[in-house]
C-alpha cells in the first residue's frame, strides 16, 4: 500500500500556470474566511485563493478511512463515508485565481471538491502528493519545501513559500503517510507587508521549527487542531487545543485562528480546549473564533 493511501482514497490537482487576477477595488483588505474544516478562502491584495476545498454535506460527506479506527497497519483502514456535522456555508466567490492543498486527504479535497474543481484552475500541492494527483489525469504544481511562487496580484504582490507539515509525532507514522504542506503566505499592498502562516495537518516538530527559524512573526497563524486519531492504529495526527497554544508561543503568532475542527464527525475535539488554554496562558497572541463562512480581515 502506498504511504498516502492509508487514509486517502483520491486526488486531484490542476494544470500549470497561473490565470490573470480579475480586476477588484483597491479597497479590498486582506480577508480570510473559514468554510469548516481546513477550507479557507484568502484574499490578498485581490488575488483570491482557496485552500482544501471540500463542498459535501450530509452523513456521507466524503469517503476516507477512518484514522480514530484500529486496524492493521499492513492492510489499512477500511474505506467508509464521513459525516458533515453543519451546513456548507457556501462560496464566497464565483471565480478562484488560485487553489493551495496542504495535501490530499479527502478530509482536505473531498470527491464532491474534485468533481467541481476546474481543471485548469492553477493549484499548488505537496511534492509527496503529485504523482497520485497526476496518476488521476491532473496537473499538480509541487512546490517543495523552501521553494516560493511570488504572483503579481491586482493590489500587489503575494509569495508562497512551502514549509514542512508533519502529520505525526511518531517518526515511523510520519514516514508511511508523508509530509505534507505548509505555507507562508506573504502579502505586500500599500507599503505594508503582512504575513499569514497556515500549517496543515502538522506538529511542531522539528523539520516545521527548522523552516520557520529565523522568519518574522506571523500576523495569522492557522493552525488544524481535531486531535484526530489519538484512539486509532495511526496515533494522533492533528494537534490537541494544548499543543497548538504551544506552536502559537514558541513561533510568536500575533493572532490565531484554528481550523479542522467541529465540522465533521471525525474530528475529536473542538476549539473549547484551545480556548481554556488560551485564557490559563493569558498569551500575547488573540485567539480568533469565527463561526464557519466568517470573515475576519486583518
Amino acid at each position: 500500500m502506498k504511504k498516502r493511501d492509508f487514509l486517502k482514497l483520491a486526488g486531484a490537482g490542476v494544470a500549470a500556470g497561473l490565470m490573470p487576477a480579475v480586476a477588484r477595488s483597491a479597497a479590498d483588505p486582506l480577508r480570510v474566511r473559514w468554510l469548516g474544516s481546513a477550507m479557507l478562502e484568502i484574499e490578498a491584495a485581490g488575488l483570491r485563493i482557496l485552500c482544501d476545498p471540500c463542498l459535501g454535506e450530509g452523513p456521507e460527506a466524503f469517503l476516507m478511512g477512518d484514522p480514530n479506527e484500529m486496524f492493521d497497519l499492513a492492510k489499512g483502514p477500511q474505506v467508509k463515508p464521513h459525516a458533515r456535522l453543519t451546513p456548507f456555508p457556501g462560496l464566497g466567490h464565483d471565480a478562484y485565481d488560485l487553489v493551495l492543498l496542504s495535501h490530499a486527504h479527502e478530509d482536505h479535497f473531498d470527491q464532491k471538491a474534485q468533481a467541481w474543481l476546474d481543471r485548469q484552475l492553477p493549484m499548488i500541492a505537496p511534492e509527496h502528493d503529485a504523482p497520485g494527483l497526476a496518476e488521476k489525469g491532473f496537473a499538480p504544481q509541487p512546490l517543495r519545501h523552501g521553494a516560493a511562487r511570488q504572483f503579481d496580484a491586482p493590489q500587489g504582490r503575494v509569495t508562497i513559500t512551502a514549509v514542512p507539515a508533519v502529520h505525526s509525532q511518531n517518526p515511523q507514522i510520519s514516514a508511511i503517510l508523508g509530509l505534507g504542506n505548509g505555507y507562508v503566505i506573504e502579502v505586500e499592498s500599500d507599503g505594508r507587508l503582512q504575513r499569514i502562516y497556515w500549517a496543515g495537518d502538522s506538529f511542531h516538530a522539528d523539520p516545521v521549527a527548522d523552516a520557520l527559524a529565523g522568519q518574522s512573526a506571523a500576523d495569522l497563524f492557522i493552525p488544524h487542531i481535531g486531535a484526530v486519531g489519538g484512539a486509532g492504529a495511526l496515533g494522533l495526527l492533528s494537534m490537541t487545543g494544548v499543543q497548538a497554544a504551544e506552536f502559537a508561543d514558541r513561533i510568536a503568532a500575533l493572532s490565531v485562528l484554528p481550523v479542522h475542527h467541529s465540522t465533521y464527525e471525525l474530528y475529536r475535539e473542538g476549539p473549547e480546549v484551545l480556548q481554556v488554554e488560551h485564557r490559563r496562558l493569558a498569551p500575547r497572541w488573540q485567539l480568533l473564533l469565527p463561526q464557519e463562512g466568517e470573515a475576519i480581515s486583518l
